[in-house]
């Protein structure tokens, strides 16, 4: 009887471990399974906006076009069906944004390519019926489609930061039922399951170190999962599972660089865009001002670009610009932030550089490209495509980085009205100017 006693209490001490088990495992895996379709959402709400931030940029780019069309749409009746047609692509894009903006949430994007549309057949009966000589407010749509796109990149920002939220609820909810099914059955499991749950309470200790403001964190977790749980330690079941959080955390990371890409590169040179290009000039004026340093900048312009596209077509101006980009990228240093400063016209920072050495890399820069072979140069006057850069130093040049811009830009200018392919300083200019006076 007292064996039967015995026997009876641990089956009936058993039963409700087995049951809370159970239970706990069925939460866990209705848990996983709606966070797996809650984030295969999210991810693809993420991706679509991410797509839409992209399509938007080309749709800027179609509409910079048009208004270059315009530009030389009297002397040229072809550029007027062109301006037509680009103009028609444009309606339907608008068309097809709006259709995706109210799919994803974008009420501001919707709203705008709404009223575009609008604007959009306005603009395209005013062509077709005067020519393209009528006016389309196409400067005014590029400010306004610029802000779009500025917050449809901070919609993306937030819909992947609003994935990295889930990740990291998801993991805490794994955890907290880790941690339940521990102290319930824990006392009866040690001796038979120490290879699974000490590496599992290992693992959520890394994944609690996750910090949804520093990115970085997705890649010491994954590098510490991989230092403190040795595959040769641990059973099959456990390396798994310590593999697909480590191949998770590096997607995750991957994913938030390829974002990163987007907010600071120009998309067809591959150079550092106008917005990440002020924000250096500004911190390196201020820097040159505490510690009484030097910063030079240049202003770079591609000569008779114009005349070269008109010949050539769009396509073959962009295997340009592709190509002057990727030179600029070789010859600058690490420390130099070339960029793309609108159309083109190209920028280089140099900070805590002299006027002396900023004119050396120029000229370098200038001569390279005057040797460089472009498809069809020869026949552009001149024979060849060439650059003009204009200089200005701080602080001798500017007091600051909006004057700094300015005069490197007026000895551009220069540089273009005395016979183009030339580097000009802007020292040069108010030498020039004292001489005369």
């Amino acid at each position: 009887m007292p064996e039967a006693a015995k026997k009876s209490d641990l089956s009936f001490s058993l039963r409700p471990i087995v049951l809370a088990g159970l239970f706990f495992a069925f939460l866990l895996l209705g848990v996983t399974a709606g966070f797996i379709v809650y984030q295969g959402n999210l991810q693809k709400r993420a991706d679509e906006v991410q797509m839409i931030y992209k399509d938007l940029l080309d749709f800027r780019s179609t509409l910079t076009l048009i208004d270059q069309q315009l530009s030389v749409a009297n002397s040229r009746p072809e550029v007027v069906e062109e301006v037509v047609r680009n103009t028609k692509l444009l309606q339907f894009r608008a068309n097809n944004f709006q259709a995706r903006a109210g799919k994803n949430n974008l009420p501001e994007l919707a709203s705008w390519m709404k009223s575009r549309h609008v604007d959009l057949e306005r603009m395209l009966k005013d062509i077709e019926m005067k020519g393209g000589k009528a006016g389309t407010g196409i400067s005014l749509m590029t400010l306004e489609l610029d802000d779009v796109i500025l917050q449809t990149a901070v919609d993306a920002r937030l819909a992947i930061d609003r994935v990295y939220d889930v990740v990291q609820l998801f993991f805490l909810i794994v955890l907290a039922v880790f941690i339940v099914i521990i102290i319930s059955a824990g006392w009866l499991l040690v001796s038979n399951y120490r290879q699974t749950v000490m590496p599992l309470n290992q693992l959520a200790k890394k994944l609690s170190m996750l910090n949804e403001e520093l990115p970085e964190s997705f890649h010491d977790t994954a590098e510490e999962v991989k230092k403190n749980i040795r595959p040769e330690e641990f059973s099959s079941d456990v390396n798994q599972i310590t593999d697909s959080i480590v191949r998770f955390c590096q997607n995750i990371e991957t994913k938030n660089k390829k974002l990163d890409e987007l907010f600071i590169k120009d998309e067809k040179t591959n150079l550092y865009n106008y917005r990440h290009f002020k924000d250096h000039l500004i911190v390196d004026v201020a820097r040159a001002k505490r510690f009484n340093d030097t910063v030079s900048l240049a202003m770079i312009d591609i000569d008779r670009f114009k005349a070269y596209n008109d010949a050539n077509g769009h396509v073959a101006g962009d295997i340009v610009l592709e190509k002057m980009a990727r030179i600029i990228r070789e010859e600058c240093r690490n420390s130099d932030i070339p960029a793309r400063f609108g159309g083109e016209e190209f920028a280089v920072l140099f900070p805590r550089t002299g006027s002396g050495d900023a004119i050396e890399i120029v000229e370098r820069l200038r001569n390279i490209i005057a040797a460089e072979p472009f498809y069809h140069e020869k026949e552009l006057p001149g024979g060849q495509l060439t650059i003009s850069a204009g200089i200005a130093t701080f602080p001798a040049d500017g007091v600051d980085w909006y004057s700094l811009i300015n005069n490197a830009d007026k000895a551009l200018y220069h540089a273009k009205q005395t016979g183009r392919n030339r580097v000009v300083h802007f020292r040069s200019l108010e030498l020039d100017e004292s001489g005369q006076n």
